[in-house]
């Protein structure tokens, strides 16, 4: 480089670098000003956040005192009628309640109390008063008295449980005794409105007592309601106190969510010139944000920013067109430079991206030959592999076959997609329980296998099976709202000398459809003596089916008595098949297969309404039907049962209904059903108590009645303490329960006197009768207990 140019390029130096003092002059200036111009907007923010805060605060403490003074009112009156509830509101106008919707007053009771109260009301003034609960088994919240200030009445008579949010004002008013606040909602009586005219509200309680509890606490009468809305109730305090100068959004804030109450004029400013505050009101927290309006924007901007602004805007355009002068000539050479550079970089990055594409579709192409797309697991080609390697090196194996039951039904009802959740969880579930060095696969639709590793015998095979079927009993699939048991059969096997990979899986195929066949959620384990009988029971199955309309099935009663003479009590309802070329099918070979393809729906329904009317012509007796599992699942079996009930003309508290134990461990379908039907005076037993997996966490909270002695326990008697141990134990928890026990299977008199030793009154069983057809029974002995009242359990 020459002198000429070194000292051209010196003085192009020295004109940018007083160009670039000048703009950090600029610059630091517009700050400064910039600064004070905030700081004089924020103080009168401030102020005007205050006035609103405080007007807030105040209407709402004027609302609270309102309120506060009907409650007095009403609690001084010993009789409380219509007239009293319009003397006393008189005063209170939408003048001096702005906002205000309407003024009620409510009281509380349960479904037994409605005509009581309905009746009472009437008398104190409510013409017509109708009231409509929600729900049942659950406290309601009646309107009574009624006043409107916006010409719409909350009309009386509406319960308001069915809103959550007053309801929940309405309830902590209660346990504080202060006027409560409710979270922001659209009142009941403006959600007729068109969505336009809708505005979000809430609503202010106090509750009014009367006299003294049983306690010496003041007793609740009921409660004054105030409903507001939020958008004239905020309207109406910024007209008043801010004459335009600021808009205002309020939130109902709960946690760390916020609820849009009402948002009054319309802001276009950025969120920095907002104020916001948190007010306690009622009991709860609103956020105010307050933002000022272009009538405030412009009395606080005295335009100093903006010349400022401009002077620098200047200033950097300058030293734009000088730094672009002064690097055009670089930058073209540079830019040639960095074209040959790019072109090259960019060829070696495509063969970069190339061989890695061609590595990951390798690694994708073998795990998808050896794992199961959907699940992540093994899939079939793997396991097979495993397991014929395993076999061939004569390791100490045990062999799991699940499959799901029930998962046809899921695909149906909740589609597909929901399926696929099942099977993934269900797969997550299998990882979780079973040990590191197992092998879990998914070997198509719902069939699981878990290949157990360093199993010594067949007893250790079945604990892990038992395991997973705990596992899946604890861990439910949420499916939206709601909540499906894992069900599944699972067959066991180990490896035995000389075995192939195919025949190990051909003795778990075969115990896993025995378990299958022996009710839902089990476990077997292979044993010799089991036989492939799918082909057979699938012929059953469809002669199950057509069996009642064929006329096929029939019902036999047999008495349950009592133990101290012998007196029938009641009769328990059996099913029986006689098929017209097998002949008589004993009920546990063809009950499972119709639970299995859901004709025990239609069957369990066709045995009820014969027992119901059979129990209708016995007048004072009492019948008990088994009623399955899968009847239990389904979602309109309250509804049938009392269909049936109302059909015969039953009295429902005549009708005990036996269930398994593991049907009263189904906390999502069967015990909800179970506690329904009780509810209507039906009595709930347990069948075959003892035999299945309930315990006492379920028995202490279930809707149970009465619990059955299997036969095996009662078999076991023999005069000893141990043959007696598990009966007596039963008893003594029924006695503790207060639950009645009959004992099932009694086929000797020493089996009778030593279940009447150890306190059980009540049974059935071959020694007073075998089941008969009602025209068989001689009921002549069926009379009355000495109270001249029918026997029941």
């Amino acid at each position: 480089m020459t002198a000429s140019d070194r000292r051209r390029w010196a003085g192009l130096v020295l004109v940018f670098l007083v160009l670039l003092g000048g703009a950090g002059v600029s610059g630091a200036a517009t700050v400064a000003v910039s600064r004070a111009e905030q700081r004089y907007a924020d103080q009168a923010m401030n102020r005007y956040s205050d006035l609103v805060e405080g007007a807030v605060l105040d209407e709402v403490r004027h609302y609270g005192d309102a309120l506060q003074d009907v409650a007095a009112a009403i609690n001084a009156q010993t009789e409380f009628t219509y007239g009293d509830f319009t003397g006393i509101t008189s005063y209170l106008t939408s003048a001096r309640l702005p906002g205000a919707s309407s003024l009620a007053f409510i009281v509380t009771g349960t479904d037994s109390q409605v005509p009581a109260l309905q009746g009472f009301w009437r008398e104190q003034g409510a013409a017509g008063l109708v009231l409509a609960p929600q729900g049942r088994g659950v406290e309601h919240a009646f309107v009574v008295f009624s006043r409107s200030f916006d010409m719409r009445p909350l009309r009386p008579g509406i319960d308001l449980n069915q809103a959550v949010q007053p309801f929940q004002a309405l309830v902590e008013a209660r346990r504080t005794g202060q006027v409560t606040m409710s979270e922001a909602y659209v009142l009941l009586k403006d959600r007729s409105l068109p969505r336009a005219e809708q505005q979000m509200s809430f609503i202010m309680t106090a509750p009014v007592y009367h006299g003294f509890d049983a306690d010496g606490q003041p007793a609740l009468r009921g409660w004054v309601l105030l409903g507001v809305h939020g958008r004239d109730f905020l309207n109406t305090t910024l007209q008043v106190h801010t004459q335009g100068a600021v808009t205002a959004v309020l939130d109902d804030h709960h946690g760390t969510s916020d609820i849009p109450l009402v948002s009054v004029g319309t802001t276009k400013h950025g969120p920095d010139t907002a104020q916001k505050r948190i007010l306690e009101v009622g009991g709860r927290q609103w956020r105010l944000t307050v933002h000022p309006t272009a009538q405030l924007l412009g009395a606080t901007d005295r335009r100093i920013v903006g010349l400022t602004l401009a002077a620098t805007i200047a200033i950097t355009l300058l030293l734009t067109v000088l730094v672009a002068i002064l690097t055009s000539a670089r930058n073209r050479a540079m830019t040639r430079v960095d074209q040959a550079t790019a072109a090259l970089r960019g060829d070696i990055e495509r063969r970069q991206e190339v061989e890695t594409r061609l590595r990951e579709r390798e690694s994708e192409l073998q795990r998808l030959a050896l794992h199961d797309s959907l699940t992540g697991l093994a899939n079939r080609t793997a396991l097979d592999s495993r397991l014929t390697a395993a076999v061939a090196a004569g390791e100490p194996i045990g062999l799991l076959l699940i499959d799901l039951d029930g998962f046809k039904p899921i695909n149906d009802v909740y589609g597909h997609a929901a399926g696929d959740q099942v099977l993934t969880e269900f797969g997550r579930l299998l990882s979780d329980t079973v040990r590191t060095g197992d092998t879990v696969a998914r070997i198509g639709g719902d069939e699981f296998v878990v290949l157990l590793a360093d199993i010594p015998d067949a007893t250790e095979a079945a604990v892990a099976a038992q395991r997973i079927l705990a596992a899946a009993t604890a861990r439910p699939v949420r499916l939206g709202d709601d909540t499906l048991p894992i069900r599944a059969s699972i067959g066991v096997t180990t490896a035995r000398t000389g075995d192939t990979a195919k025949e190990v899986q051909r003795r778990a195929d075969v115990a896993m459809y025995h378990a299958k066949r022996a009710g839902s959620h089990g476990m077997a384990v292979h044993d010799p003596s089991m036989t492939d009988r799918r082909a057979a029971d699938a012929a059953l199955g469809e002669d199950i089916a057509v069996a009642l309309e064929r006329g096929q099935l029939h019902v036999v009663y047999q008495p349950i008595v009592d133990l101290e003479d012998g007196r029938p009590l009641a009769a328990e309802t059996l099913l029986r098949w006689q098929h017209p070329r097998l002949g008589p099918v004993p009920p546990d070979q063809f009950i499972p297969i119709a639970e299995r393809n859901g004709a025990i729906n239609a069957i369990g329904l066709w045995v009820l309404d014969q027992a119901c009317r059979q129990a209708v012509e016995w007048d004072a007796r009492y019948v008990s039907v088994n009623l399955s599992p899968r009847q239990l699942q389904e979602p309109t079996i309250v509804h049938d049962v009392l269909a049936v009930l109302r059909r015969t003309g039953l009295d429902p508290e005549r009708l005990v209904l036996e269930v398994t134990e593991s049907a009263i461990v189904d906390e999502n379908a069967g015990i909800p059903a179970l506690r329904a039907l009780r509810s209507y005076g039906i009595r709930i037993a347990i069948d075959d108590f003892g035999t299945g997996y309930s315990s006492l966490h379920y028995l202490t909270r279930m809707p149970v009645d009465i619990l059955k002695i299997d036969r095996t326990f009662v078999n076991e008697l023999n005069g000893t303490s141990e043959g007696a141990a598990v009966t007596e134990a039963v008893i003594r928890l029924s006695q503790a329960l207060h639950l009645t026990t009959i004992a099932e299977g009694i086929e000797t008199e020493e089996q009778a006197a030593e279940l009447r030793e150890l306190g059980c009154t009540r049974g059935q069983g071959y020694l007073y009768a075998r089941p008969h057809p009602a025209e068989e029974l001689d009921w002549n002995r069926f009379a009355t207990s000495p109270s001249g009242q029918p026997c029941t359990p």
